[in-house]
This record gives structure tokens, C-alpha cells and sequence, in this order.
């Protein structure tokens, strides 16, 4: 039973006690005194004291009297005190059920914090329990990750001996065969560049000395790979068609070949050793050292080849070609044979080699091509261009070039990849000025 209904109930024992007390009050005198009087009239044996009789009654009459007086006083007191008591029990019961009130108000609103509270912590609980939920997937997912890292580590352990051994035949490898470095000298790199050099010139000339030349035909992707090959080439055409010719296949040949990082190695290998330098460069700061590396791993690449650098080479050459016989089959009235090819073959297939051996060396070689752009003017340098016009180079000083008909190589450093301020043109640029 909650705690109102008991004090409801309280309450009923009390009006039941008050009720049970009213119950038991004794009867009026008036009923007392008819029983005497009934008494007193009911006839005697004795006749003769009916004076003695009359006179004790009389007294007795006020004796009754008197008494019954008193009783009523004696009930008026008590029918005032059980009013009074009505209304202390009145008075009581009233402050008993505000008491009743204030406590069951008290009790309300303390069962509402609780459960407030209660479902504050529930809340929480729910709250904490689905976290604890996401830690154990997280721990779950951790130890996960943790193995799968322990077989990387043991992987890479294992890959890490096997990469040792290799440096280690590496090493001996290079201790054995670059006890000079395999280094080439600069008479031989300018003889090389000299003989291309030719070899382009006269395949132009025996191909191309009879075609002539109709930009008319030309779509407008071509004479835009013309443009941004030679951008001068609307007024080379007009004098040195043979020169224009030689222009276009040596750009090509520089852009493709000469400008790549190793001819034959993939894009993202690339990439990687191309980064791999920067990176040492970066930290080591040593320019001969950053050299000495990427000679050695281009000299590693070079003399072992694996199939896909040697397709990736093949690529390269015959892309050179179909570009190279695309263009001049446009402009010109010349068609390629296989003769042609053959002969643009072994000339593509030179530079490969040429480039090749270059980027091999310690010291940094370069080779340079002069753009020529309508809004600038190129002077003419002694120490790194050669006319083809046979004129004296006393007579160039300050003229302007109008063609580069095949390029030149610069070299910075020396043969260990040191004195990066060294500078020496090994081939110059054959050029053509423009006449006076």
C-alpha cells in the first residue's frame, strides 16, 4: 500500500474511534428519572406510610431534580466538549490532508527527479555501452591491421636480405667493370654527334632533294605539330627547303630522345628514379655523388636490359618514324618507301644509343636546340653555334640565325660528376644565318 492510501487509511481508524467514543456516551437523566418515577408511582403494601411516603418523595423529587440539573449541566458539557473535539478532529483533519498533499507533491516531484535521473543514466549507459562497442571493433580492427603489419615487417625482412645479396653482387659487379667508370671522352661524343649529324643530312638529301613542298594539304593538326616543332617554318620554306626538313626531323629527335630521362625505360619507373634523384639531392647535397649514383643505376639499365626496355625502345623508334614520315609525307610530295624507313631506322636507332651513353657519364651532358620564335631575334655564337652557309665566322658576329638544322651538347662538371661550374660545348649547333 503506498504511502497516501495508509495515511487515507489512518485517517478512517481516526473518524472510526471518534464514532465508537460518541457511541458509548450514557443516556439522559430523563430517561433515569422516568424509571423513578414509574417507580415511585407503582403502589405500596404499606398504606399507613403514605405521609411518610409523600414526604420522602417530595424530597426525593427534588433530589431528582437536582440531579437531573446536574446531569444536564454534566451533558451539556460534554456535548461542548465533543464539539470541541469535532473541531480540533475537523482542524486536524484538515492540516492532516495538506500534510497529505505536501507530501504526496514532495513525493511526486522526487519520483520525477529520479526518473529523470534514472533516465539520464540509462542514456549514458546506452551511450557508454555503444561506445565500448565501437573500441572493440576499433581494437578488433587494430589487431587486425597489427598482423597484417607483422607480415608486411617480415616480408619486407625478407626482401631486405634478398636486396642486400644483390648489393652486395652489385657491388663487386661495379668495383670490377667501372674501375675507370666507363667513361667516354668528349672527341668521341663530338665525333658521334658530327657523324648523325650527316647521316641526317644526307638521307634528307637523297630522300627529299627532288620533293617539294604544298602546305596546302597539310590538316590542321599537322601544321600545328609543325608550328610547335619549327615556328619559323613558313619562311624557311621559301629558301632552305633541305634545312626545314633537317629542322623538323632533329626537333623531333631532341624532343623525344635526347630530352628523356633513360630512352626505354616505362613512364613510372621514370618517374620513381627521377624522384629518387631529386631525393638524394635534397639530403645529400654532394653533386658528385648524386652523379656517381645515376650513372651507375643508368649503366646497371643500359647494359642489362630486360625485354620490356627493349620493347619500350622499339616503341619509341618507330613512333619517331611514323611522326618523322607523317609530317614530311604532308608537307611534300614524297612518299615513304621502305628504303626510307630502313635508312630513318638506323639513324633513330643512333640517337638512341648516343642518348643512351650520355645520361651513363658522371659529368651532366646536355643536348641543346635552339627554338627560333618570329618575335625574337637569336644572335649567332661562336662558341656554341656553326654555320652551314660556309661563311667566315668573322663575318657572323651579331647575326641573326633563321634555321638550327641539328643540335649541339653542352657538358657541366667533370669526369667524376664534380666542379658543377664547369662548362665545356662538346658538339656546337649547326645553324644557318640569316644573309645580310
Amino acid at each position: 500500500m503506498s504511502p497516501p492510501e495508509k495515511r487515507r487509511g489512518n485517517s478512517h481508524s481516526i473518524r472510526s474511534s471518534a464514532s465508537s467514543r460518541n457511541s458509548i456516551i450514557s443516556p439522559p437523566p430523563r430517561a433515569q428519572l422516568t424509571r423513578a418515577a414509574s417507580t415511585s408511582s407503582s403502589p405500596g403494601p404499606d398504606n399507613e406510610s403514605n405521609h411518610d411516603v409523600a414526604s420522602s418523595g417530595s424530597k426525593d423529587n427534588n433530589a431528582s431534580l437536582v440531579a437531573k440539573e446536574k446531569e444536564s449541566i454534566l451533558l451539556k458539557e460534554k456535548d461542548n466538549k465533543i464539539a470541541e473535539l469535532k473541531r480540533e478532529l475537523t482542524i486536524m483533519e484538515a492540516e492532516f490532508t495538506r500534510e497529505l498533499d505536501m507530501l504526496s507533491q514532495k513525493e511526486g516531484d522526487t519520483a520525477s527527479f529520479w526518473q529523470a535521473k534514472l533516465a539520464r543514466a540509462e542514456s549514458e549507459l546506452r551511450l557508454l555501452r555503444a561506445e565500448v562497442d565501437v573500441r572493440e571493433a576499433e581494437r578488433a580492427e587494430l589487431r587486425e591491421g597489427w598482423d597484417h603489419l607483422r607480415r608486411e615487417i617480415k616480408e619486407r625482412d625478407d626482401e631486405i636480405r634478398s636486396l642486400k645479396g644483390h648489393i652486395s653482387g652489385l657491388k663487386q659487379w661495379v668495383s670490377t667493370n667501372t674501375a675507370k667508370g666507363h667513361q667516354t671522352s668528349d672527341e668521341e661524343f663530338g665525333d658521334s654527334m658530327a657523324k648523325l649529324g650527316n647521316g641526317l643530312q644526307n638521307w634528307v638529301i637523297v630522300h627529299f632533294r627532288r620533293a617539294k613542298l604544298d602546305f596546302t594539304h597539310a590538316d590542321e593538326a599537322t601544321i600545328h605539330d609543325l608550328a610547335e616543332l619549327v615556328p619559323m617554318y613558313e619562311q624557311i620554306a621559301a629558301s632552305a627547303k633541305v634545312h626545314l626538313l633537317q629542322n623538323v626531323v632533329s626537333s623531333i629527335l631532341v624532343e623525344t630522345v635526347f630530352d628523356a630521362y633513360f630512352v626505354g625505360l616505362p613512364e613510372d619507373q621514370t618517374q620513381q628514379l627521377t624522384q629518387i634523384e631529386k631525393y638524394l639531392g635534397s639530403i645529400i647535397g654532394s653533386i658528385e655523388a648524386v652523379n656517381q649514383w645515376r650513372a651507375t643505376t643508368l649503366t646497371i639499365l643500359r647494359k642489362e636490359a630486360t625485354p620490356r626496355m627493349q620493347e619500350e625502345m622499339t616503341l619509341v623508334i618507330e613512333s619517331v618514324i611514323s611522326r618523322v614520315n607523317h609530317i614530311l609525307d604532308t608537307i611534300t610530295d614524297a612518299s615513304a618507301t621502305e628504303a626510307r624507313d630502313n635508312a630513318l631506322r638506323v639513324l633513330v636507332h643512333n640517337s638512341v644509343e648516343l642518348a643512351r651513353l650520355l645520361v651513363v657519364q658522371k659529368a651532366t651532358f646536355k643536348v641543346y636546340m635552339p627554338k627560333i620564335f618570329p618575335h625574337q631575334r637569336i644572335l649567332f655564337e661562336t662558341s656554341t653555334m656553326e654555320d652551314i652557309g660556309a661563311e667566315d665566322e668573322d663575318n657572323l658576329a651579331g647575326r641573326e640565325i633563321c634555321c638550327v638544322t641539328f643540335p649541339g651538347i653542352t657538358k657541366t662538371g667533370d669526369e667524376n660528376g664534380d666542379h658543377p661550374h664547369f662548362k665545356n660545348v662538346v658538339a656546337k649547333a649547326r645553324v644557318l644565318c640569316n644573309p645580310e
